[in-house]
């Protein structure tokens, strides 16, 4: 029987700094099996605090669309430090990792690399390298997760009952990576795929999933009002397309409230407005651009008509003319109910029962190309919660101070780094469940759960996620 090693990771802030100090509290080994203590206590890392320095490396280097250099760098020098076999495409930055027989049944996880164009505000040592570039919705820590569930995966390969494929994939944020993944073969032989996204306005230790559509269909519009330009002081002798396209922007608002069934959810949001150049010119044109989402076929159908009709009435109202593109991009993500019912029995289990399982907030607005994925396969698409109004466990590894728990896409978003432990944990035992075997008992693999107090901060302080020692190989 091979030594046990218990590890606390005790983790304090003291002054903003961070103290970490790892202690062996427990070892019960006979004496036979001293001498591979060593390797022991190297198979007993916290990975916890592995994943949050993984985490704050890739959060260092933002990347977009399909130019993920160094991220996907970084992803196959883990996984070859791991010995986990891949595929990588050059031209897509794309990552295809296998564990297991390679044989049916097979499970896919999958975790965005890519990260967004806008700048970070917030100050600190991880703080990205790439000017005008950030990882503003997580995904950093989503890929950071799926490489922890690889190495916990692989350290009991031989155990698996089957194949588990890890996604990593580009392109998430647009134009969407998923599609040519899909025909790259990524889901060739592939069962069931599963993924997951941080919600920060979520309340930490959460998961949200339910059957049916959890994210929508999003359009992109553009409208050009064009009337006839003059001189700012002589607007009886132009056609205005500033006026005439504010009072566009407030019809269009008025479409979902008016025109769009109140059972059904729908949003339009018109986000961009540009024109002129000179205060006392009146501009030839006009230019507004803007979101519109859906979740049903008819919505969007209904949405596009309407838009339309406002534009023409409006700018005719006004003498001016006025054109619509739309653009739709991914469709929405409908889960399905066998494999929803799947991640909602093992997140009551893991999550303290019915009361860390909710519906509520779901369907998002927010777009997801993961529905390309469950287009082709069973699977389903969750969300942990990341609200805290402090910083605690491993959250305490960076900056003192409250958490700003803001939404995705803002310079000053700020990931709360005692997510991806259980999201990491979560995937283990979902490839448990669906392969039908067990690769780790709870007292090796310890669910990662921080318990709030009255308070709101931590009652404990973030305890280990252990590596034990690998099992012996099944009898073939």
């Amino acid at each position: 029987m091979l030594p046990f090693l218990a590890v606390n990771l005790l983790l304090s802030s003291p002054g903003g700094q961070q103290q970490t100090k790892i202690e062996a509290s427990k070892l019960i080994a006979d004496s036979q099996h001293s001498s591979s203590v060593a390797a022991i206590i190297q198979q007993a890392l916290a990975l916890a605090d592995w994943t949050s320095k993984v985490r704050r490396d890739l959060h260092q280097c933002p990347e977009l669309l399909y130019d993920l250099d160094e991220t996907s760098a970084y992803v196959r020098r883990t996984l070859d430090g791991f010995n986990i076999p891949y595929k990588s495409r050059d031209a897509s930055s794309g990552i295809v990792a296998m564990i297991g027989t390679g044989a049916s049944p097979c499970v896919a996880l999958r975790a965005d690399m890519d990260a967004l164009p806008i700048p970070e505000e917030i100050e600190g040592p991880f703080k990205s390298r790439h000017t005008g570039k950030m990882h503003a919705c997580g995904h950093d820590a989503h890929t950071a997760m799926l490489l922890t569930a690889a190495r916990i995966l692989k350290e009991r390969e031989t155990d698996l009952f089957g194949t588990v494929k890890l996604i990593f994939q580009p392109a998430e944020e647009g134009p969407g990576g998923a599609l040519p993944m899909i025909e790259e073969g990524c889901l060739q032989g592939v069962d069931e795929c599963y993924g997951y996204h941080n919600w920060p306005v979520f309340e930490y230790g959460k998961l949200l999933v339910k059957a049916g559509p959890v994210m929508a269909h999003p359009t992109a519009f553009k409208i050009v009002v064009t009337g006839k330009g003059g001189h700012g002081s002589q607007p009886h002798f132009a056609i205005d397309p500033v006026l005439t396209a504010a009072h566009v922007i407030v019809a269009l608002n008025t479409i979902v409230s008016r025109s769009i069934n109140s059972a059904d959810q729908a949003v339009l949001s018109v986000t961009m407005v540009h024109g002129g150049e000179v205060s006392n010119v009146i501009p030839d044109t006009v230019t507004l651009q803007g979101t519109l989402r859906d979740l049903s076929p008819a919505v969007c159908d209904k949405l596009y008509e309407r838009v339309r009709q406002v534009v023409a009435g409006v700018c005719a109202t006004y003498g001016a003319t006025g054109t619509v593109e739309f653009n739709g991009m991914y469709a929405c993500i409908e889960n399905h109910d066998a494999q929803t019912s799947i991640v909602k029995r093992l997140g009551e289990r893991l999550f303290g029962g019915a009361e860390g399982v909710s519906e509520d907030g779901l369907p998002i607005m927010g777009a997801e190309d993961f529905s390309f994925f469950l287009h082709k396969v069973p699977g389903c698409f969750f969300f942990l919660g990341g609200s805290e109004p402090t910083l605690n466990g491993w959250a305490r590894l960076g900056s003192a101070g409250a958490r700003s728990n803001c939404m995705c896409h803002n310079t000053a978003f700020d990931f709360n780094d005692n997510v991806s432990p259980l999201a990491a944990v979560f995937f283990v035992r979902l490839v448990e469940e669906r392969l039908g075997c067990e690769l780790y008992t709870e007292a090796e693999l310890p669910f990662p759960l921080l318990k709030p107090d009255a308070g709101g901060g931590a009652a404990e302080d973030a305890g280990p996620i252990q590596l034990p020692a690998a099992k012996k190989a099944r009898a073939k």
